[in-house]
């Protein structure tokens, strides 16, 4: 496990993508602060859109990983050199889980730049939001991105080995990312008798890079603070699960 988690780190950093993502996301923070009408603390608690920006760039990373990997035709060296299939997939998915890590990582300093330059002293980190200092607040929504981009890691996987596609597995990454609340909302008012079944669906999952920060979205998502992490990490484990029996069971 040791030699493949080394492998898989070195070829990674020594692709462009890693550099590419980073860059591409303070270009999409920066176009959130030109587009937004006002600053607001709300916008300075998700890190000027750090999170949501995040969560698309490793969609589309975490999809190519593997399939670059066939398309390259490269998959078969790799399979030679480790003796179980899953030892190499689980290597990948460390690699992307702390890629992500990394991301939210530069999402913050680059939250702390922009607010000096763009914002100023017109709002100060220690401004109450929600019951929390707005820093903290900030912290607290990039944490549970990171769990989410868990979540969002596994999903990538496991659908890309599913459909074998990198633009169909974006769209659907991008589908989620935008209208999977909406949809999840929609379904529970729907079905107001079954909310508190439906509330676990995976769609609902997204809602965590907000509450942590923000109790009032319990009236939303009908699931507490320590429920949604639990269920973001229980639908992790499976994604993760089903993804590793299908690179198994997948031929060279």
């Amino acid at each position: 496990m040791k030699i493949n988690l080394s492998h898989e780190f070195y070829k990674f950093a020594h692709r462009k993508i890693p550099l590419y993502g980073i860059l591409v996301l303070l270009v999409l923070m920066l176009y959130t602060v030109g587009t937004s009408y006002k600053m607001t603390p709300s916008l300075l608690s998700q890190g000027f859109g750090a999170g949501q920006w995040a969560i698309i760039i490793i969609i589309a990373i975490s999809s190519d990983m593997i399939a670059m990997e066939w398309r390259n035709n490269t998959m078969a060296t790799l399979l030679y050199k480790t003796s179980h299939k899953s030892i190499l997939y689980t290597a990948k998915f460390i690699v992307l889980v702390f890629y992500s890590f990394i991301l939210l990582v530069f999402g913050i300093i680059f939250s702390f730049i922009l607010k000096t330059l763009m914002v100023g002293s017109k709002f100060s980190w220690h401004d109450d939001y929600h019951g929390h200092p707005l820093i903290n607040a900030l912290f607290l929504n990039m944490g549970g991105t990171m769990i989410y981009l868990i979540f969002i890691v596994a999903l990538s996987l496991m659908l890309i080995l599913l459909i074998r596609n990198n633009a169909t597995v974006i769209i659907i990454g991008l589908a989620i990312g935008f209208l999977g609340s909406d949809l999840s909302n929609l379904a529970m008012s729907a079905f107001p008798g079954l909310k508190s079944i439906l509330a676990w669906n995976p769609l609902n999952m997204i809602n965590i890079i907000t509450q942590l920060s923000n109790n009032e979205m319990v009236t939303v998502t009908h699931l507490t603070n320590s429920e949604l992490i639990i269920a973001n990490l229980v639908y992790a484990v499976v994604f993760f699960w089903i993804g590793a029996l299908l690179f198994k069971k997948r031929s060279i």
